[in-house]
């Protein structure tokens, strides 16, 4: 009994490849938002009879000075958020653009036809790990990792 155990573990910690154990990176880059009005009413909530629609919300990621809508069909998320109960409010969750290429990468949610908000985030980058530290919403800074333990951000329209 005792050889199995050990060839067990033997085989678990010698099994993987390199490669295998590169492509095994954390890629932390979601962010979360409650969408509330003026009265505190939730945005996000389906009972809610302004809420703004999963279906109306599009994001754009800016590659090369241009907005790309995103869109990746073979995700659980093909538009890279998702909107869910947190306790008792409604958030969107979403996968910020975490382009090598830019210092800032950008990330546009159009939350309708009229209403969009710019998201830059700055990351923090080493071989098997991408998160971000810090993220702005229009210019303003909203989160930094070294004040704040929780991803989120209460928006109020």
């Amino acid at each position: 009994m005792r050889t199995i155990v050990l060839l067990t573990i033997f085989t678990m910690l010698f099994g993987c490849n390199s490669e295998e154990i590169i492509n095994q990176a954390d890629l932390d880059t979601g962010f979360e938002f409650s969408v509330v009005d003026n009265q505190g009413n939730d945005l996000l909530n389906p009972e809610n009879q302004n809420y703004l629609s999963h279906s109306n919300i599009k994001l754009f990621y800016k590659e090369n000075g241009q907005y790309k809508e995103v869109y990746n069909a073979n995700l659980d998320y093909p538009r890279n958020f998702l909107i869910f109960k947190h306790k008792t409010e409604y958030r969107i969750r979403i996968f910020l653009n975490d382009s090598e290429n830019e210092t800032q990468p950008e990330t546009m949610i159009q939350w309708n036809e009229n209403k969009s908000n710019i998201i830059k985030a700055e990351f923090y980058r080493t071989n098997s790990l991408v998160r971000f530290n810090k993220v702005w919403l229009d210019d303003n800074l909203i989160w930094d990792s070294a004040s704040n333990s929780e991803p989120y951000y209460k928006l109020i329209e």
